[in-house]
């Protein structure tokens, strides 16, 4: 009896959820036609409430003829916020072809001065998701790349710059999400395939014993108990040159990366608890993953270890 009611719950959402949709999609072609016949105080009242009711194409669609209708207004500091709204909300937006000159004149004059922060502001939110360890952050960077080949952009030093921190944390997410990727599944066998397999060869009693899930190994750190720390084997740092413009005061004087260093004595992971400078960090993190260690031990095993790193970098290295 609860899982119908449920099921009408849903499906009663679902049809307002339609409803609502076909209503926004009705007034914003009634207040086309009000922006067409130059009733444009009254499309603006229209646009207002489809912007408040519906969101993603329809939102952004009568943003932009709210732009129209006060430019035509001549209302012009309002329609600088419209434009700085679908900007911000969309920095890739394209006017549709009924966008006057006048209005892709004024439209491509703002965009083109919010770029720079834009750029910024995507960058900022990429490094911050590629701190979490999130996977999606290569596309945020690509992304990032991708405003910055925007033709409106003015290539500067700094800009440069950015652009080639991006490209590094970008290839740096894609080989991180490459590493976590699970083993592919084991195919499938029919059970007409599986009789003409031959027997199994028999298994020990102690791997058949074993939990098929194997959990992950713990994680030790420096003053666990019975456990010897991980001796360096190679630990390269890349050298550090100083970009022409950069002022002494824009880098730290170290930098600490966090490394977790598998019972082969592999680097499994790195990450800055740090920063140095944004050229020079995904340098090192990348460099970081090529170390390799004698790995730690408790007990005599060789275990998972976590350890911090200082790297300390000055002008004539």
């Amino acid at each position: 009896m609860i899982a119908v009611r449920c099921r009408s719950l849903l499906a009663i959402t679902l049809v307002l959820a339609v409803s609502v949709a076909v209503a926004a999609s009705d007034e914003l072609a009634r207040a086309k036609d009000l922006y067409r016949s130059a009733s444009y105080d009254e499309a603006l009242n229209a646009l207002d409430q489809v912007a408040r009711d519906s969101g993603g194409a329809d939102r952004l669609e009568a943003n932009e003829y709210r732009l129209f209708c006060l430019i035509a207004l001549d209302r012009k500091v309002d329609a600088r916020s419209a434009i700085e709204s679908i900007v911000n909300t969309d920095p890739f937006y394209q006017l549709s072809s009924e966008a006057s000159p006048r209005v892709r004149t004024m439209f491509k004059d703002i965009r083109q001065s919010m770029l720079p922060s834009i750029v910024q502001r995507e960058y900022a939110t990429a490094k911050a998701a590629f701190d979490r360890q999130d996977p999606e952050s290569a596309g945020q960077f690509d992304r990032v790349l991708k405003l910055m080949d925007d033709p409106l952009l003015s290539p500067t030093s700094g800009l440069n710059d950015l652009r080639t921190v991006a490209s590094g944390f970008r290839d740096l997410s894609k080989a991180l999400a490459k590493k976590a990727e699970p083993p592919p599944p084991t195919p499938s066998v029919t059970p007409a395939a599986a009789a003409n397999l031959p027997a199994p060869t028999p298994t020990p009693a102690s791997n058949a014993a074993e939990s098929p899930a194997k959990a992950v190994p713990a994680l030790y750190r420096d003053g666990d108990a019975g456990v010897v720390a991980p001796v360096t084997i190679k630990q390269f740092v890349p050298q550090w040159i100083v970009p022409s413009g950069t002022r002494p005061s824009s880098w730290k004087p170290e930098a600490v990366l966090e490394v977790i260093i598998d019972p082969s004595g592999n680097v499994e992971s790195a990450r800055l608890r740090q920063p140095f400078h944004p050229t020079y960090d995904p340098q090192l993190i990348k460099a970081a993953l090529s170390w390799k260690y004698e790995p730690a031990r408790k007990d005599g095993e060789p275990v998972r270890y976590v350890k911090n790193v200082a790297i300390r970098l000055g002008d004539s290295n």
